[in-house]
């Protein structure tokens, strides 16, 4: 059973109508392999994620000698993730590609009240794949998404941890 409302009813009565539900179950549609873990070396970014973690999360791979990660997000966390790729690509030479897809995600509502139907609900959301490499052997570099590496004259690899760099300055 699906639950639509026209698209002129408004947005309070929208609402006051999923007030008789709860949210049980969220997962992906068939076919998305966006969703899918592929290595270790994947970073995916969340909404809810400090930028920072993830930046360090991202120099520690790059450091441990992985040529090549790759960060996911997906929604509201997109903007996120092209603001990590470009914060890592200031810090040292990488190559990039960027791929942008679509999943489809069903949530499933039971109702709070008693004679109403489960509702399932459809959705599609927006991806991106950014991939990041050392070496540009590693990456097709003709993929309409491709990038290369920024000059060096704007690259700083700069220390990636504040406390740190609060500390050596107050030592001087």
């Amino acid at each position: 059973f699906f639950l639509t409302l026209p698209s002129n009813e408004p947005q309070w009565c929208r609402r006051r109508i999923m007030e008789k539900y709860r949210l049980v179950e969220e997962h992906k549609g068939d076919g998305d392999e966006f969703l899918e873990e592929t290595s270790d070396l994947e970073v995916k970014i969340t909404q809810q994620g400090k930028p920072r973690n993830y930046i360090s999360y991202a120099m520690n791979l790059f450091s441990e000698g992985n040529g090549t990660i790759t960060l996911k997000a997906m929604g509201r966390a997109i903007n996120k993730a092209v603001t990590i790729a470009e914060i890592l690509k200031r810090k040292m030479p990488l190559h990039q590609i960027t791929s942008l897809s679509s999943c489809e995600m069903i949530d499933v509502f039971e109702p709070l009240e008693e004679g109403l139907d489960v509702v399932t609900s459809r959705r599609h959301v927006s991806c991106m794949k950014i991939t990041l490499s050392k070496d540009s052997a590693e990456i097709d570099t003709d993929d309409i998404g491709y990038q290369p590496p920024l000059p060096l004259s704007d690259i700083s690899p700069g220390d990636t941890n504040p406390q740190r760099r609060q500390h050596t300055a107050s030592k001087t």
